[in-house]
């Protein structure tokens, strides 16, 4: 039966109805005993269910649309019971000079209010309270403010009181000053005092003991990441859109966040928006922090109870702007995190456009963050006044104000959206009732009749405690910048060169070597031949590689933008900031991803100066600053994962009833948490009130079962079949010129080749990788593996033969790159395969040798080789290699290896903008006018220069770099969607046909 039921809940292999009931039958066929039906099935599943799963709860908006919630609070207490992660749990915000690579060691957990903090910690079985005195091994009264961990020990932010010999009062005076103390270094807490005797306070200080005990005796505080999303309910190309909740446990290491089993289902509906979904999940959020549940947590053995808190909401930028009440790309101004922007001319202008440029930067000065060069004004959840203004317009009965409104400031919410039409609506009725009644009147009876309503008037995000969804809505980097920056990039480079230049820049994608990337195979055919249709996977690839291959086939200021894109990227993609001061900014640098970001932005003024103004993920770009100091790495909020998780969800859509859809993929997924929960060998509580978990046997069905995918530590080797093994002496491996870095063995010992080397972070290395090994003197050396070797005998190590290369000392002019040239006194060094540490990625130098396209190998067709060839890269040497900074994998390990002078990136200029600016509103102005000779069936060549728009002269000082695309047919023009999230439009050459003019296909 448990076998049965994990068949029937696996995520990504759903079996129907019809398929389980072919199961049964088979296993009743082959002689199996005691097999159930579909029926006994079902209902041992409802009995598990009810016992260990989790509770679907019915909710009904304020717009009565009935929808089906799992239990948040559920699925985050099985956490708590579940062996494999009680333990990794954090409760308490760090303050870690090393890397930060989780949100616990940003600042975002810092800015909440104390009341929203784990209150409490428990040492020596005893439980100390913030804003509770308690008493030091050394005799000191201290109140504990917040619990945090510094140096990796916990720790307490406290004040001192103590009883002051001049004081005419008796009792203890509190310090307004707070002290680090270690909580070890506490003896007794409140309630042993307070057994010993009266407390007393003397002075200003009575009020601290107003506050004791500390009525916040509520335990843990739960932070939960909350997803939503328009998805797609079918598998087919029929539109079933459902609006969909998913939520992340963020107390959780980013580490297994960015697993799927981590994603856990919430609601859906075909009918509620997300809005009104999120009330139902703001009212679990507040009676979880009104009542919190109680939980066993396995790894102390003990019950504790919990609270929710939402810090962030991820998503894609539509989604986003939606819950921070924004209208998205068609007003003013665009951003939803600042009031930058403003009607075209104003955005225009040169301060304007300077503005859509500025980066926010940021520094720890004596435990303050200062703040600098702000893009534009915040925006604040507080800042109600806008809607309500646009509400107090609406009651004038007309919607073209309040739409100009809306435009004018960037402010739209949907719910108050539903509520302007009715209160439209409820004016017209007013005034049909009674055709002679007043305005005045009807503006009284119309505001009366509205603050009568029982619902809110604005959207339930904007009042959830802790979180403001103007700047807790963080820059995503999949639809940012992959989506966003690089596919601009990708279709401008197609849109402005001629096939013979494709031709020869697939070919040399092809030949690109993608050792070291963890990217798939490449397929520069398909990415050609559907350029205008590819996903995130297929940019992220091309953001790595795209340098090398375009040499000669676009401008300088092309490259220049390729470049900057593809070093902020490796950047974006850190799991981990080794110096966070160097990352973002310090008082005597400016920041590498402040550089970075700034750059991108500038070189898009070269060859696009209008996409900032018509787009806003360009400037979104800029609170990527802010973003990384309070949530982490980038990389720990994007939405790779949840976007993964649609799959599962599409499957339990397929598969529902399709008549109550919301409640049957809810319980869906609720069944398969349950099972999920039940094979990772965690508690549940039965109706006796005993805590138990699955035999045995049961909880080792996946480990004795399962595709095993072993981890055996650095320095193992893989050997290669048998069957292919070639033997040889250390004679014939071992040259004179070789250095070796291990005790020679015996000579009699044959050796064999072996398949990889797993290096120290884990990396697979096999030969003809480029890797970082331990050198003489703990100094890291850089190479390729030649070979690597296993004895025949077991009594020796493998090893492993590198060829070196060394380090220039200067980047690599063309490409702003350290390069790799061959040592020639040191040619092979033979190490222990332990002594590699770990991978990377080097593309040839093309450039500088001159490499053309004059090899040429035969194509395979159907696992069969042809005689059809594909042109090849023929590479001029072996010896000068580019140390690819673009590559995503080891960022930042590599980084850190490099000396700072090759990696520190450098403003490509000043950063004024007065020559772009001018140059965009030339753009728009030419553009129009083509659209509006279009409309008249007129297609007409319109050049930017000095005769298209009056400038001043500013149009004089534009670079001629800016304008060095070559002039290409019409027909090779690709149109990109601005406001898409999405994947990539479909090929968007506009039809001429409404224009009488035959339409051509698209190269």
């Amino acid at each position: 039966m448990c076998l049965i039921d994990l068949l029937d809940n696996l995520p990504r292999l759903r079996l129907s109805r019809r398929h389980m009931e072919m199961f049964l039958w088979v296993m009743k066929e082959c002689g199996a005993i005691d097999v159930p039906s579909q029926y006994a099935l079902r209902q041992v599943q409802a009995i598990l269910q009810e016992a260990c799963g989790i509770t679907t709860n019915r909710f009904v908006s304020s717009a009565k649309h009935v929808l089906y919630v799992n239990s948040i609070p559920e699925i985050v207490a099985k956490d708590y019971a579940n062996p494999q992660t009680a333990h990794l749990l954090q409760h308490y915000l760090e303050d870690t000079k090393g890397p930060v690579s989780e949100i616990w060691q940003a600042t975002r957990w810092k800015e909440l209010p104390p009341d929203l903090l784990t209150p409490m910690f428990q040492h020596k079985l005893k439980d100390y309270y913030v804003d509770e005195l308690a008493e030091t091994v050394t005799g000191e009264y201290v109140i504990p403010y917040m619990w945090i961990i510094h140096e990796g020990a916990l720790c307490c932010d406290a004040r001192r009181a103590s009883v002051t010999p001049f004081s005419a009062q008796k009792g203890l005076q509190v310090e307004k000053d707070l002290v680090n103390i270690r909580v070890d270094k506490l003896l007794h807490n409140y309630l042993d005092l307070k057994s010993e005797g009266p407390i007393m306070f003397a002075g200003e200080s009575q009020g601290y003991l107003e506050r004791m005990p500390n009525p916040l005796r509520l335990g843990h505080l739960c932070f939960v990441f909350l997803w939503a999303d328009d998805v797609r309910g079918n598998t087919s190309k029929l539109i079933s859109a459902h609006k969909n909740i998913y939520h992340m446990h963020t107390n959780l290491p980013g580490q297994l966040l960015q697993q799927e089993y981590f994603i856990r289902f919430v609601s859906t509906s075909p009918e509620a928006t997300t809005p009104e979904q999120f009330e139902a999940v703001k009212e679990v959020i507040l009676k979880s922090q009104k009542s919190p549940p109680r939980v066993f947590h396995v790894h102390t053995q003990r019950m504790c109870k919990f609270r929710l808190v939402l810090p962030g909401l991820p998503a894609d930028n539509p989604q986003q702007s939606e819950e921070a009440s924004h209208i998205g790309p068609g007003g003013n101004c665009k951003c939803r995190h600042c009031f930058v922007g403003g009607p075209a001319g104003v955005r225009e202008s040169d301060e304007g456009y300077h503005a859509l440029h500025k980066v926010r930067t940021v520094c720890l000065l004596l435990f303050v963050w200062i703040t600098w060069d702000q893009p534009g004004v915040p925006r604040m959840v507080e800042h109600l006044t806008e809607i309500r203004r646009q509400l107090d317009k609406a009651v004038d009965g007309s919607l073209a104000p309040v739409s100009s409104m809306q435009t004018a400031s960037g402010t739209k919410d949907r719910v108050t959206q539903g509520w302007i039409l009715k209160i439209l609506a409820k004016v017209k009725e007013l005034k049909k009732s009674d055709p002679g009644r007043s305005f005045e009147s009807v503006r009284a009876g119309t505001k009366m009749w509205l603050e009568n309503q029982p619902h809110h008037l604005w959207s339930p995000i904007l009042t959830i405690q802790g979180l403001d969804p103007h700047r807790d809505t963080p820059v995503e980097i999949l639809h940012t910048v992959l989506l966003g920056s690089v596919k601009y990039i990708w279709h401008s480079l197609h849109a402005n060169i001629n096939d013979m230049q494709r031709e020869q820049f697939i070919t040399r994608l092809q030949c690109t070597d993608i050792r070291g990337l963890s990217v798939p195979p490449i397929c520069a055919s398909y990415m050609s031949q559907n350029r205008n249709g590819l996903v995130g996977k297929h940019f992220k690839t091309l953001m790595q590689t795209m340098l090398f291959h375009v040499h000669g086939i676009v401008p300088s200021s092309m490259f220049k933008l390729i470049n900057s894109m593809g070093k902020l990227g490796a950047v974006l993609w850190y799991h981990s900031i080794p110096n966070l001061d160097q990352y973002l900014a310090s008082l005597l640098a400016q920041g590498d991803l402040r550089i970075l970001i700034a750059n991108v932005l500038d070189a898009f003024d070269l060859v696009d100066p209008a996409r900032i103004l018509e787009n806003g993920k360009l400037h979104i770009l800029t609170h990527l600053v802010e973003d990384v100091e309070r949530f982490g790495p980038a990389i720990q909020y994007a939405t790779e994962v949840f976007e993964s998780f649609n799959h599962v969800f599409c499957m339990c859509s397929v598969l529902s009833n399709h008549q109550s859809p919301g409640q049957d993929i809810a319980r869906k997924c609720a069944s398969l948490e349950r099972v999920k929960h039940i094979l990772s060998g965690s508690f549940w509580l039965t109706k006796d009130g005993e805590w138990v978990q699955a035999a045995p046997q049961v909880r080792g069905i996946v480990k004795r079962h399962s595709i095993i995918q072993t981890h055996l530590g650095p320095g193992i080797m893989t050997p290669g079949p048998k069957n292919t093994r070639m033997l040889c002496l250390w004679t014939e491996i071992c040259n004179n010129g070789d250095k070796v870095l291990f005790p020679i063995p015996p000579e009699g010992f044959t050796w064999y080749d072996a398949m990889s080397v797993i290096a120290q972070s884990g990396d697979l290395c096999h030969p003809g990788t480029w890797v970082c090994v331990d050198g003489m003197n703990d100094t890291p050396w850089l190479g390729r593996i030649r070979r690597l070797l296993l004895p025949q005998e077991r009594t020796s190590h493998g090893c492993v033969i590198l060829e070196r290369f060394i380090v220039s000392d200067t980047m690599y002019p063309h490409y702003e790159m350290p390069f790799l040239t061959r040592s020639e006194h040191e040619r092979h060094v033979i190490m222990l395969p332990k002594h590699v540490k770990f991978h990377f990625n080097a593309q040839h130098d093309c450039h500088s040798d001159e490499c053309v396209l004059s090899g040429c190998r035969l194509r395979p067709q159907e696992r069969e080789v042809t005689e059809h060839t594909v042109p090849v890269l023929a590479h001029a040497d072996d010896a000068h290699f580019i140390i690819n900074l673009h590559a995503l994998h080891n960022a930042s390990i590599l980084r850190e290896m490099l000396p700072r002078h090759l990696t520190a990136p450098t403003p490509i200029h000043d950063q004024k903008h007065k020559t772009s600016a001018a140059k965009s509103k030339a753009t728009r102005l030419a553009n129009k006018q083509k659209r509006q000779m279009a409309q008249s069936n007129c297609i007409v060549d319109l050049s930017i220069g000095d005769d298209s728009v009056e400038s001043d002269g500013d149009l004089e000082a534009i670079p001629e770099e800016a304008n060095e695309w070559p002039d290409q047919e019409a027909d090779s023009t690709i149109d990109v969607d601005a406001r898409s999230d999405g994947e990539a439009e479909l090929p968007a050459v506009r039809s001429r046909r409404a224009r009488g003019v035959k339409r051509k296909k698209l190269n």
